[in-house]
């Protein structure tokens, strides 16, 4: 069964009828009343205690442990977010698993499916925000005779000797979401540079070619003995909608 310790409640206003949502996350308007989310990143004001029509007051658990309806199985320690699926469903709690900037809980209880009400203990409206990846760089070399996938890790190591190995290719960027996986605490915004270097021993060329999810921008043709520098944008952090866009920023020849 779901536990409570209240740290601090506050009451607002409700800013639209909210009898059906207690247990929820709500943000706060500008006015200063509550209501459900408009989006999954909104800054998360606290989790509703009681179920108010518009109007009423609303009380928000903004410290502590509390009960939390959620949209899922989800584990003990699993960081959680605010939910968003239309106007009238949002604000229960999710996994924030790919957006660990926008947690607002962590689960000290398990659930086992949707509309579960589970415990959690509320975190910081302002978590720590890892705006950039560490610079480890990581060299990797890669000889394949055909066009090649690259990883993840791969591209955030920062550079790439890719020999073509006999004939021009066009070699294929991890989708979005690995992307975004790769990048601790990734965010919309985060961001990362890395380098492909053509070691052909012919003239043969690399070719960047676009995973599902990303777009490029630029030219994103290597020649040999050309080195091309790229930078990788998250544009969307969201669980199921990663984006990401990588720019061509400008080649060296070695």
């Amino acid at each position: 069964m779901a536990t409570e310790n209240k740290i601090l409640d506050l009451s607002f206003e409700a800013a639209e009828d909210l009898s059906s949502d207690q247990y929820t996350f709500v943000v706060l308007t500008s006015a200063g009343k509550v209501r459900r989310p408009d989006s999954e990143t909104e800054v998360c004001l606290g989790i509703l205690q009681n179920a108010p029509a518009s109007g009423e007051a609303a009380a928000v658990r903004i410290s502590g442990v509390s009960k939390l309806a959620v949209n899922d199985a989800i584990g003990i320690g699993t960081f959680i977010m605010q939910e968003y699926v239309s106007a009238t469903d949002a604000g229960k709690g999710k996994t924030s698993a790919g957006a660990p900037a926008y947690s607002r809980a962590v689960a000290i209880e398990a659930s086992a499916a949707e509309d579960d009400v589970i415990a959690v203990l509320l975190t910081s409206t302002f978590p720590a925000i890892n705006d950039a990846v560490a610079r480890v760089s990581t060299v990797t070399t890669k000889t394949t005779a055909g066009a090649v996938t690259y990883t993840a890790a791969e591209l955030i190591g920062g550079l790439i000797l890719r020999d073509p190995n006999g004939g021009a290719r066009s070699d294929v960027t991890p989708t979005a979401a690995l992307i975004v996986a790769g990048i601790a605490g990734a965010i919309a915004s985060s961001s990362f540079e890395f380098t492909i270097r053509n070691t052909a021993d012919a003239a043969e060329t690399i070719t960047v070619t676009a995973g599902v999810g990303v777009t490029l921008s630029g030219t994103m043709t290597i020649a040999q003995n050309n080195s091309k520098r790229f930078l990788a944008v998250v544009d969307d952090a969201g669980s199921g909608s990663e984006a990401v866009t990588i720019y061509s920023l400008g080649t060296v020849v070695h």
